[in-house]
């Protein structure tokens, strides 16, 4: 009796423990773990905000342009001949009317002596035609033969005197000599090139923008440029294209650059910051810019309820302390810690931050 009494409470231990596991499995598997306290769970995450307010600022476009020489000419030569002297070095200044380049008079001289003789007789044989067709000694005919003569003899002339002119080839205006490809000896056809000069003062610079601004930049507006080497100048905006480039669909804006020194050259990249008129912006050190889920840059602020709000923000300006952001509400509750770490829509804590909130 004692070893059935003892099978009977083993047996019962058993299905006590099956009975416990089950209970386990019936009821959904594992064990839900401890709810965490109601404060803990519902705790918002904290913030640090600054009441920021816009301002007006002169909003400015920055783009990276490039110096050209405001003109460029190529001089070719007008008359046949051979380069007889090199009046101008490359790379040299010369002034309106400069001789760069003489050719040689060959023959010249003597044609131009003809000429004169022949307008000289051809001159004295119509004076005395007119003389005796006004007696009646002379027919009408042989007047308008005379004079028409006199006429032919002058254009002789002036083409013998004007070829000769053309032998000095000059500067048509105060420039640089860029090029010469000619040396003394060089034997020239009409139409050949001489020398390349170049108007260096002013430069000018170009550069393109899209059709989104084109209508804010106005001629005669002043624009702010970097140069090579860190020097800082202005300029002045002096054409506007009306026509847009097809293949890029943005617009040509010209400046002028005032170069007395020629210390600059053409060809070199400028950063040009356009004026585009006032406009109301919020300045923000860079560092709360964030990105929406959606990849737009923008920045986050806390409205009255404590929920997170993006805004997605237009770079107005940049100057060297702070970027100036457009179309923003006029006043933001801005996040400027903790931004990275929030959602729009999300519940947050918002603490004033001392060392970026602005100074009275």
């Amino acid at each position: 009796m004692r070893v059935r009494g003892s099978y009977v409470a083993a047996a019962a231990i058993v299905a006590a423990c099956v009975l416990w596991v089950g209970s386990g499995m019936v009821g959904g598997g594992a064990r839900q773990p401890a709810q965490q306290p109601e404060h803990q769970a519902d705790r918002a995450v904290r913030v640090g905000v600054i009441d920021s307010v816009a301002r007006p600022v002169e909003a400015r476009l920055v783009l990276a342009g490039t110096t050209q020489a405001h003109r460029s000419v190529e001089i070719r030569a007008e008359t046949r001949g051979r380069v007889a002297e090199i009046l101008a070095d490359k790379g040299a200044r010369v002034t309106k009317g400069q001789p760069i380049v003489r050719l040689a008079m060959d023959d010249r001289e003597a044609r131009l002596a003809r000429a004169e003789a022949l307008f000289s007789q051809r001159d004295i044989e119509y004076a005395a035609a007119s003389r005796l067709a006004d007696k009646d000694y002379a027919s009408r005919v042989r007047v308008a033969t005379t004079r028409a003569d006199r006429e032919s003899a002058a254009a002789e002339l002036a083409a013998a005197r004007l070829d000769i002119a053309r032998t000095e080839i000059k500067a048509p205006f105060a420039a640089v000599l860029d090029t010469r490809p000619v040396e003394v000896g060089t034997l020239l056809g009409v139409d050949d090139p001489v020398a390349t000069v170049v108007e260096l003062d002013p430069l000018k610079i170009e550069v393109e923008v899209s059709e989104n601004v084109v209508a804010r930049v106005r001629p005669g507006a002043t624009a702010e440029l970097a140069l090579p080497g860190g020097a800082r100048a202005t300029g002045t905006v002096t054409y506007v294209a009306s026509v847009a480039a097809a293949a890029t669909r943005t617009f040509r804006v010209e400046l002028e650059l005032p170069n007395p020194e020629r210390a600059l050259a053409a060809g070199m990249t400028v950063e040009v910051a356009l004026p585009l008129g006032e406009t109301m912006a919020h300045a923000v050190t860079p560092a709360v810019l964030t990105l929406s889920d959606a990849g737009e840059i923008g920045v986050k602020s806390v409205n009255h309820a404590g929920v997170v709000e993006f805004h997605k923000a237009e770079l107005v300006r940049e100057d060297a302390d702070a970027v100036w952001l457009g179309g923003l509400p006029e006043t933001l509750r801005l996040i400027t810690v903790g931004q990275d770490f929030v959602s729009a829509g999300q519940t947050v804590e918002a603490a004033p931050d001392t060392l970026l909130a602005p100074k009275s």
